[in-house]
């Protein structure tokens, strides 16, 4: 059995390596290229940097305000995963989960300068590390989130959802460059 230092490692691991891989694929969009939507309803590779950034805001104040708030073996772990309608790591999949709303604290703003949203993105996680990383020797599986949409989760699970979060978005930011420079020709 993984030690909580061992879990909290593999779950803040996973979520950083996503977000190196977010962040290197953002490294090569221009601002006009950010900025460029390939419909009215979907985001810009811009607005997906926001939204991503301000998601991030979010998931050390969640893990912050559960372990406040939730009280220790609050679930049972066998019976979240047998009610879950399907693996975690399906929520990066949208053909699997579904397409949600990001709810309006995520809601992104269109026309920020990229060089600021990568810098706020990688400052962002680093501050998102700094304030979990004292939480690393808590066992952190005792200890619940209640997603909107997929339900509870452990805090283990929730910081992987992080990077689920993130590839699910690169997925969407790969898209819409494929569909811009479609339109480009």
């Amino acid at each position: 059995m993984a030690t909580p230092e061992q879990e909290f490692d593999q779950a803040l691991q996973f979520a950083e390596e996503v977000r190196e891989k977010v962040l290197a694929f953002l490294e090569g969009i221009s601002q006009t290229e950010s900025e460029s939507k390939p419909s009215p309803e979907v985001w810009s590779m811009g607005e997906v940097a926001h939204h991503l950034l301000l998601s991030e805001r979010r998931l050390s104040q969640q893990i912050l305000e559960s372990i406040a708030n939730s009280r220790e073996g609050e679930f049972n772990q066998e019976e979240v995963l047998a009610e879950r309608p399907f693996p975690l790591e399906d929520t990066a999949d949208t053909g699997k989960s579904g397409k949600g709303t990001a709810p309006e604290p995520t809601q992104p703003s269109p026309g920020l300068p990229m060089s600021d949203l990568l810098i706020d993105l990688r400052q962002a996680r680093g501050e998102t590390r700094a304030k979990l990383l004292p939480l690393r020797s808590r066992p952190l599986d005792k200890l619940w989130w209640e997603h909107p949409r997929f339900g509870p989760m452990n805090l283990y699970e929730r910081i992987r959802l992080s990077g689920y979060h993130d590839l699910k978005h690169l997925k969407q930011l790969e898209n819409c460059l494929a569909r811009n420079a479609g339109q480009a020709k």
